[in-house]
């Protein structure tokens, strides 16, 4: 470092030569910098100074802190790239897979709420559960240098998705709404696996010969915890799922058509013959659609079969036989991932993945 240069201060001079070292790998291939004390030392000036070197390189996003962990050369400056502006747009972009529907709505409206509270114009998109418009939209909101962005997506996996390593590149602070296994940012979700639970535990108390399950296709990370906590309780019980559980798994549509995606179900599926007393589904309006069907074939509705729904979305209680659920804490997701969002925008938090999972509860009704 050249401290003889009469045009820059020390802290700018201190700052630039951290970029230099950095992009050199002078302080090891992970990326990771000395902290403030050791950083006094390597170039024999005040903690004051360093405090100020780093402001600059912070708000250039040169770098990133990870909390417990250290502070970080941003991937997208060692790549070569240039780095964010500094200067916030007031945007947050929303992607969201539907808005009329009665589960993501309930989001909207917290997150709509809190960006008017903290004065941001929220950019809502939907994505209608199409991968190729999910692209196209997350470009547009890249483009239209959202602040941050707040996500939802109907993929099995986002590994390998080039959109989804765009955002991670520029290091765009984002924040997913659903639950998937390689999530590459933070993920605000409903705890599934204790959802499950919940379902088999009442369950337990009423079902006197079989059990069953009905969830999406392997590879959704809800719908696996839902059934991996719903099994797990049954064991614990000891019942011996293999025994006396049936699961089904299908590939469910979206919200508009899961009614009368329950209603096939509940017209084909053998419950006499299987000896079912007891069925947990994972999706409200699949539950009452199948409540419907069984109600027409003649079963009587919780005698002959109980009935657990999820979701607890309004319409629940004015089905025939009002429905047992999990109730999934909707608004508070939608609140919790506003503020996880602020946090990283305002350099409080780091977009190193995370899951925070609120905690579900059993809604006791007729069904059950």
């Amino acid at each position: 470092m050249d401290i003889t240069r009469k045009d820059m201060h020390l802290y700018e001079l201190v700052a630039d030569d951290l970029k230099k070292k950095m992009q050199a790998n002078y302080f090891g291939k992970d990326y990771r910098i000395p902290n403030y004390l050791e950083l006094t030392d390597i170039y024999d000036v005040s903690m004051s100074t360093i405090r100020r070197a780093m402001k600059i390189l912070n708000d250039e996003e040169v770098l990133i802190s990870r909390v417990g962990k250290g502070t970080y050369a941003t991937k997208k400056f060692m790549n070569g790239g240039e780095v964010r502006p500094s200067v916030q747009t007031g945007k947050i972009g929303l992607m969201i897979r539907d808005i009329e529907g009665p589960y993501f709505s309930a989001i909207y409206r917290a997150l709509a709420d809190k960006a008017d509270e903290s004065k941001r114009k929220l950019m809502l998109t939907v994505s209608r559960d199409i991968h190729q418009q999910e692209d196209s939209l997350l470009r547009m909101l890249i483009a239209h240098q959202s602040d941050g962005l707040l996500l939802t997506t109907r993929r099995k996996s986002i590994f390998g998705i080039r959109i989804y390593e765009v955002l991670e590149e520029k290091q765009i602070p984002s924040v997913l709404l659903h639950d998937v296994y390689d999530s590459k940012f933070p993920i605000v979700d409903v705890d599934n696996y204790r959802g499950g639970q919940l379902a088999a535990e009442h369950l337990l108390k009423r079902v006197k010969r079989n059990f069953c399950v009905i969830v999406g296709e392997n590879g959704f990370r809800p719908d696996d915890m839902r059934l991996d906590g719903f099994l797990s309780t049954l064991q614990e019980a000891g019942v011996d799922p293999n025994e006396r559980c049936f699961i089904y798994r299908y590939s469910f549509g979206t919200e508009n058509t899961a009614f009368d995606e329950g209603y096939k179900l509940g017209k084909s599926l053998a419950l006499k013959n299987l000896e079912i007393d007891g069925i947990f589904l994972f999706n409200d309006l699949i539950a009452m659609g199948f409540q419907k069907a069984i109600l027409e074939r003649g079963f009587s509705i919780p005698d002959d079969i109980a009935i657990i729904g999820f979701d607890n979305i309004e319409r629940c209680s004015e089905a025939r036989v009002s429905l047992t659920t999990i109730e999934v804490p909707r608004y508070e997701i939608g609140n919790k991932a506003f503020h996880v969002l602020k946090e990283i925008i305002e350099g409080r938090e780091s977009m190193e993945p995370s899951r925070t999972l609120l905690e579900p509860r059993l809604i006791k009704r007729e069904s059950a």
